[in-house]
């Protein structure tokens, strides 16, 4: 009787155990990795609210500046950029003792169809002299008790299309998140 014949079964079962073990291996890394990013949008139609992170958004409205305005050269916009503002009503729910809002953070992003083709992160410390309206945040207020207007700008390149979305991600309801179509 030859080696293979006497080994067969413990040759099968290394055949049917290697794959299976890096399989689920790579399973558990590729579940964790897209549970810990947004990765599952919640989508928010214009004039619609969403309860979210323990509270309720809706958008209020959004306009683009171009950057070769005369509102946009006031602003200090860059060369071959727009402004993108978008302004979102928030009312979180009131906390409980010691409990704190989840604070956010927001992302305008391009789409061409279903998929996302660029991004941009608030640009509100960035070197522009847009004047937030009155009373509003421009950020998502973890302090908090009541309803509050969010405002974020966004710096975009001019040539970005108008499938724009707002994206608000809050940690603890990854992979989770909220996006509102502009």
């Amino acid at each position: 009787m030859t080696w293979l014949r006497r080994n067969w079964i413990a040759l099968v079962a290394v055949a049917v155990l290697a794959p299976a073990t890096v399989g689920i291996t790579f399973a558990t890394q590729w579940t964790e990795y897209f549970g810990g990013r947004a990765s599952a949008p919640t989508s928010v139609g214009a004039g619609d609210t969403a309860e979210f992170a323990r509270a309720d958004w809706s958008l209020t409205s959004s306009r683009r500046i171009s950057g070769t305005s005369a509102e946009g050269l006031e602003i200090g916009l860059p060369a071959g950029s727009d402004l993108v503002v978008v302004t979102v009503r928030v009312s979180p729910e009131p906390p409980a003792d010691g409990d704190e809002t989840p604070g956010c953070l927001v992302r305008l992003e391009e789409f061409d169809g279903t998929s996302v083709t660029r991004s941009w992160g608030d640009a509100t410390l960035d070197p522009i002299s847009y004047t937030a309206a009155e009373g509003t945040h421009s950020y998502c207020a973890s302090d908090a008790v009541g309803p509050y207007t969010l405002e974020s700008v966004f710096v975009v390149a001019s040539d970005a299309g108008d499938e724009l979305a707002l994206s608000v991600t809050v940690a603890t309801e990854l992979p989770r998140y909220l996006s509102f179509r502009l």
